[in-house]
């Protein structure tokens, strides 16, 4: 394998082991903490690197501004909706219906940056999403919080809400790199400085008080969860994308990463000892496949 396969891959398992982590923590503090401690530390990463490796600051004011409105749409409102999900939603679930978030992407370009899609595209998300539906219209697959219908469809929503708070921040962000090129760990830093201020607020605002820093006191272990699943999957995974896509195709480093469904799949079968069914592994391989001509044409 060359090193951007090879990165790409890492990164998949990355994102795939973290979610479990996460997925710990927000029953344990809820999700809207979650995403705050997370992008918190995250944060003090990606600015520690930048001056440590005196990365320039280089961006335009329209850059930037895409780039804020991207991390609100992205971080703020898509992670926050993801995280909620799984208060709902196994993390393989959540991770199997979120990971339909690309060809959402390819929908939002058509329309909005009149980017094309073709027969074959369309195809290729017709496949994935019929994978989505064939897992999550069983009650029985899901291993999470919810036991019940309407707890299972809570949690699809929230998580396919997420798809389009995702996606809707990637048009932004892409908004921004058309107009010259910004660096990476610069750029996603940018997108999370107004998302920490505007969860801070919320949660000030919702609770007036500061209690909800105070709940990791009493769940150290959810503390740890996060800051093992940030520092896997907002820095590590991060920088791990940035190189596969720079050292393979873009199309194929895609691919690899939207593997993530059929490694959870392992992770969930020899680390959980979850008992998976036809339905699981036909619904992820089936959405990965759907991906993989979406991306690969």
């Amino acid at each position: 394998m060359i090193i951007g396969e090879l990165t790409a891959l890492l990164t998949a398992i990355l994102w795939a082991v973290s979610s479990y982590f996460f997925a710990s923590a927000t029953v344990k503090v809820g999700s809207v903490n979650v995403n705050f401690a997370r992008l918190v530390i995250a944060m003090i990463l990606f600015v520690l690197t930048i001056f440590i490796f005196q990365i320039p600051l280089n961006i335009s004011s329209y850059q930037f501004w895409m780039l804020v409105l991207s991390g609100i749409a992205g971080l703020v409102i898509g992670d926050s909706l993801f995280f909620k999900s799984l208060e709902f939603l196994s993390a393989r679930i959540s991770i199997l219906v979120t990971s339909f978030s690309p060809a959402i992407s390819a929908i939002l370009a058509f329309i909005f940056l009149s980017e094309k899609l073709s027969l074959l595209d369309i195809f290729g998300m017709a496949i994935a999403l019929t994978g989505i539906v064939l897992v999550v219209l069983r009650k029985e697959e899901n291993t999470g919080p919810a036991k019940s219908k309407k707890g299972i469809r809570i949690g699809v929503l929230l998580a396919f809400l997420y798809t389009l708070g995702q996606s809707t921040g990637l048009i932004f962000a892409k908004a921004a790199f058309k107009e010259s090129e910004v660096n990476s760990i610069v750029a996603t830093a940018i997108r999370i400085l107004p998302a920490i201020v505007l969860l801070f607020l919320y949660i000030i605002f919702k609770e007036k008080s500061f209690k909800s820093f105070k709940l990791f006191r009493n769940e150290k272990r959810a503390y740890k969860d996060i800051i093992i699943a940030a520092v896997l999957s907002a820095y590590i995974g991060m920088v791990l994308m940035f190189i596969a896509v720079t050292q393979t195709n873009i199309a194929v480093a895609s691919t690899i990463i939207a593997s993530i469904p059929v490694i959870q799949l392992i992770i969930s079968h020899y680390f959980f000892k979850e008992k998976l069914t036809w339905r699981s592994v036909a619904g992820a391989f089936m959405t990965v496949a759907g991906m993989a001509i979406l991306f690969l044409q």
